[in-house]
């Protein structure tokens, strides 16, 4: 239930299709999560209904990246003891997809460690991975560093649908996080793939040693870019990274993260992914309440996720149904 009446203003301006300024988002910051979070779940059932939607992904070139991403595992700057690859078999990617339409999810990904994919070569190899995709039974989509526009009308042509890129914080506090390419790079990335006709993915990493502003900040230019999925990432410390020895965020502020993004983007598909389990524990469920309509299954690029069958079962155990999408 509503207590507080300010919280039960700015969630009636939502509903009645205006959407929240800066300060607003603030001050949902100092709302007790006892009160936030059924007024997020509220927005969520209005907005997005009953339906979860699931997001698989495969790992199709991994490590050896040149960037310097302070928190990434696959970044050729740190000792981190992940495995290396280069690019999968178009047959694995199938097997991929298929795996993931046997997971019900609606959303299978192609992801490439890099910057971009500049190179003839590698643009045909990213192309037979997802030539072989089932389009028919599932979404495609790609995340594969940074674009350009003839590559982006190639990846249309072919069928791919939706496009990820996250902007991972702010632009003030991305020079803390990396040095080898700027905010205006991924900004750049999203607008192209927007042009090009895709739906765009993107979101960002928390836990980075960002502060509130940092996340609103993203959050609003988010808003201003139009994404239809916003990925919410929590960092799980990769020994050898210089975020080793970040501390772990609360599951209470994970909680708000959610919900006050669900309050700024009422209408978008808010994803949790990275650092779930490790970070959430006994509370995974409670990311629908927060205000959640989307989630990572399965495993992460470098690391695994929980059992299927336990994500499938806490939906299931929360009256919630899967959107299966194309299969």
């Amino acid at each position: 239930m509503i207590i507080s009446k300010g919280l039960e203003q700015l969630t009636d301006k939502i509903l009645s299709g205006d959407v929240v300024d800066k300060d607003d988002a603030r001050f949902l910051l100092a709302v007790d999560l006892d009160e936030l979070l059924p007024a997020a779940n509220h927005l969520r059932k209005h907005f997005k209904g009953n339906k979860v939607g699931f997001c698989s992904i495969i790992n199709a070139r991994s490590g050896n990246c040149s960037q310097d991403c302070k928190f990434c595992a696959q970044s050729a700057h740190y000792n981190t003891g992940i495995q290396e690859y280069p690019f999968i078999e178009p047959q694995q990617a199938k097997e991929g997809a298929e795996k993931a339409i046997g997971m019900q999810a609606n959303h299978y990904g192609i992801v490439v460690s890099g910057r971009g994919i500049k190179s003839k070569k590698d643009i045909d190899q990213v192309c037979r991975l997802l030539e072989i995709v089932p389009k028919e039974r599932i979404t495609a989509c790609a995340s594969l560093g940074e674009l350009t526009p003839g590559f982006a009308t190639r990846l249309k042509e072919m069928g791919v649908s939706r496009y990820h890129h996250n902007l991972e914080t702010s632009e003030r506090f991305f020079p803390q996080i990396c040095t080898t390419h700027s905010y205006e790079d991924r900004v750049k990335t999203l607008q192209i793939a927007a042009y090009a006709g895709f739906e765009t993915c993107s979101g960002g990493i928390f836990g980075l040693g960002e502060d509130w502003e940092d996340r609103l900040d993203m959050a609003f230019a988010l808003r201003e870019l139009g994404v239809s999925s916003v990925p919410l990432n929590f960092l799980v410390p990769i020994p050898g990274t210089p975020m080793a020895n970040n501390k772990p965020l609360s599951a209470g502020e994970i909680l708000r993260i959610i919900a006050v993004y669900r309050f700024i983007l009422p209408e978008k598909d808010i994803k949790v992914a990275g650092g779930r389990e490790a970070n959430l524990r006994d509370l995974q469920s409670w990311i629908f309440l927060a205000g959640a309509n989307e989630m990572m299954i399965g495993n992460y690029l470098t690391v695994k996720g929980r059992p299927v069958d336990q994500d499938w079962q806490m939906v299931a155990d929360l009256g919630l149904t899967v959107d299966a999408g194309l299969s």
